[in-house]
C-alpha cells in the first residue's frame, strides 16, 4: 500500500464553488446554534401525561431549564383543544366552536396549549404568565393564538405585551402584539397564531412575562409552540479552526484560478 498526498488547495480548486458557498452557509450558522433548539408544544409533559386542566409549573425545568408560573401566585394550566370541557382559551368565530385553529392552520395548535384559569375566560386583565429560566438565555420565541375583537366592538379588543427581564426583574426588551380586530374580518387573528421572538447578543434574559394589555373585559390566553432557546454553546476552538481554514483555502483556490 502506498500513501497518497492530496493537495488540499488543488482539491478545493476543482470543487464546485457554489457547493463550497452552500457548505459555508450551512456550517457557520450551526456553530452558533443554541444548546437546545427544541420546541415545547405541550403535546408531551416530561415525567407525566398531558391532560385537560393539568397544572404546569416545574415539569419542563430539568429538560428545558424553564419554570412556568403566574405573577402573584398560582400556575397556568393545559387546555385541551375543542369544546369538550368546561375551560376555554379562545373562541373560533368562523368555526363557531372553542379552542380550534383556523382551517388554514390545521395541526398548528395540536391537542394542548397553555392558558391561565381552569374554567371560562378570566376577567381582564387576568394574571401575568411568567417563564423563569434557571440559566439566562439570549433568545426565545412562541405563539399566542386568537388575538381579536368582538364584531360589534362593544367589548374592546385583545392585545398582549411580552417583556424580557434581567436577573433583577428589570425589563430589558419588550414586544407588543397587534391590537385585535373584528373576528369576522379576513385580516383578523381570529383562531390564528401570532409569533413573537427575542434575539440578543448576550445571555441576559432571566425571565419572560406575558401580560394582557387590551381593552376587552374578558380574556383567555392561548400560549403554544414555545422555543426556550437555552444558552448558546461556546464554539470549540476546533470548529473555529475548521471554519477559518476552509475560508482560507477557498481564497487560495480563487487566486490560483485567477492567475
Amino acid at each position: 500500500m502506498h500513501s497518497v498526498d492530496i493537495d488540499a488547495t488543488l482539491l478545493i480548486t476543482h470543487m464546485n464553488k457554489s457547493y463550497l458557498s452552500s457548505l459555508l452557509l450551512y456550517l457557520v450558522p450551526s456553530l452558533f446554534s443554541p444548546a437546545n433548539a427544541a420546541v415545547i408544544d405541550f403535546e408531551t409533559v416530561p415525567g407525566g401525561t398531558p391532560s385537560d386542566q393539568l397544572a404546569i409549573s416545574t415539569q419542563y425545568q430539568a429538560d428545558y431549564g424553564v419554570t412556568f408560573l403566574l405573577q402573584g401566585g398560582g400556575t397556568p394550566f393545559l387546555e385541551k383543544t375543542g369544546a369538550g370541557d368546561s375551560g376555554h382559551g379562545f373562541w373560533n368565530a368562523a368555526a363557531q366552536t372553542f379552542d380550534t385553529e383556523a382551517a388554514e392552520h390545521a395541526g398548528g395548535l395540536g391537542d394542548y396549549f397553555l392558558r391561565f384559569g381552569t374554567t371560562t375566560f378570566s376577567t381582564a386583565p387576568g394574571p401575568v404568565l411568567v417563564i423563569a429560566y434557571g440559566t439566562p438565555v439570549s433568545a426565545a420565541s412562541a405563539q399566542i393564538w386568537d388575538i381579536d375583537a368582538a364584531p360589534n366592538g362593544a367589548d374592546g379588543f385583545e392585545r398582549w405585551k411580552i417583556t424580557a427581564r434581567d436577573a433583577a426583574g428589570t425589563v430589558i426588551d419588550a414586544i407588543d402584539s397587534p391590537a385585535g380586530i373584528n373576528e369576522n374580518l379576513p385580516a383578523s387573528l381570529n383562531a390564528k397564531p401570532w409569533t413573537w421572538s427575542f434575539r440578543h447578543a448576550n445571555n441576559d434574559i432571566h425571565s419572560i412575562a406575558i401580560e394582557f394589555t387590551g381593552t376587552a373585559s374578558r380574556v383567555g390566553l392561548a400560549f403554544d409552540n414555545f422555543s426556550p432557546a437555552t444558552a448558546a454553546v461556546p464554539i470549540p476552538a476546533a470548529a473555529w479552526l475548521f471554519a477559518t481554514g476552509l475560508v482560507g483555502l477557498i481564497g487560495i483556490s480563487r487566486r490560483k484560478a485567477d492567475s
